[in-house]
């Protein structure tokens, strides 16, 4: 029984030992003294001005106090939600008390920021009251699309807006021109709908024989962007396989030449004296045969007809020949 109370006052002596040593080890501890004078700083937000599609400045913030601390850093932070804070971005605006600007950089086009000023000492970082902008919208980006297609009067061609910039693409389409750099406000225009994405245009109303400069265009709210300039140049309209034939004086029926076109094509006898008859007037697109017939030549010279063939916007003449009774006479070619 001796022994068990022993063995308990041993074990109370060292509980009282040990805790007497914690208190005497705290109180040997230099213990922090808080300085109830110091608070963080005072810092009021200034106004935004100088919007741009991606940059802004933030002007007139002020530092009014330090809290009692030497204001280690300041500037403005920004976010598209609210209350942004400096874990957010942020400019840097050196220290101390006062005002100061900030520019922001870096933003996006037509979008809204939430924006405050901070100002950091020992004791924290405080802020100012929070104000809100919107970036202006930019104009789009976008893509010519190669020409294909092509004939002499048209083809087909677009565009590819990859970014609205922002606002809305209103109007979209191809411009063209004879002269460099075409735009949106001239008569050779399309219209191709509204939006984004790839889109279709088709040129007409084009002169063969003729190099045009084409754009793809895209309007939003900020304006009018215009994609990589191409260039077309339209073949003929037409072409024969023959620009001039020699009859023999005989004549005959069914001569030919063959007449190629784009489009529709008409023929006409614009010389002779009536030999010459034409059994095809017009033909279509594609390939097709001018059939004529030549009457006897009994007279002693050879005689020249023209025969016109129009299309679209070019003219093409086929001059035919018949030689004269009996050859050459007193030539020495033929006897």
């Amino acid at each position: 029984m001796n022994n068990l109370l022993n063995n308990k006052l041993s074990i109370m002596k060292k509980i009282v030992l040990l805790l007497i040593t914690g208190l005497l080890l705290y109180s040997c501890t230099p213990q922090e003294n808080p300085d109830p004078n110091k608070t963080k700083p005072t810092v009021t937000t200034g106004q935004i001005t100088g919007i741009t599609t991606t940059t802004a400045t933030c002007s007139d913030n002020n530092v009014t106090a330090d809290g009692g601390a030497a204001v280690t850093a300041r500037g403005v932070c920004w976010s598209t939600t609210q209350n942004p804070t400096t874990t957010n971005s942020k400019t840097s605006n050196g220290t101390g008390v006062g005002a100061y600007s900030s520019n922001l950089t870096g933003l996006s086009p037509k979008t809204t920021y939430y924006v405050r000023a901070y100002a950091t000492n020992s004791k924290g970082t405080a802020y100012g009251e929070q104000k809100t902008f919107t970036t202006l919208a930019a104009i789009a980006s976008l893509t010519t699309t190669a020409v294909t297609n092509i004939t002499s009067y048209g083809a087909d061609t677009g565009g590819n807006i990859t970014n609205n910039g922002g606002s809305d693409i209103t109007s979209r389409g191809v411009c063209w021109s004879t002269a460099a750099n075409p735009t949106a406000d001239l008569a050779t225009h399309t219209q191709d709908g509204s939006g984004s994405g790839v889109f279709t245009s088709t040129l007409t109303g084009l002169a063969s024989r003729t190099t045009y400069y084409i754009r793809a265009y895209a309007i939003n709210a900020a304006g009018t962007a215009y994609g990589q300039q191409i260039t077309l140049t339209t073949p003929a309209s037409i072409s024969l396989s023959k620009t001039s034939l020699t009859i023999a004086a005989e004549g005959g029926t069914n001569n030919s030449v063959t007449v190629t076109a784009y489009l529709a094509w008409t023929a006409e006898v614009t010389s002779s004296s009536g030999w010459l008859t034409l059994n095809t007037t017009s033909g279509d697109v594609a390939s097709s045969q001018l059939s004529f017939d030549v009457q006897p030549n009994t007279t002693s010279q050879d005689r020249n007809a023209t025969i016109r063939i129009s299309c679209q916007d070019m003219h093409l003449d086929i001059t035919i020949t018949q030689l004269r009774a009996g050859g050459y006479i007193d030539d020495g070619n033929l006897l």
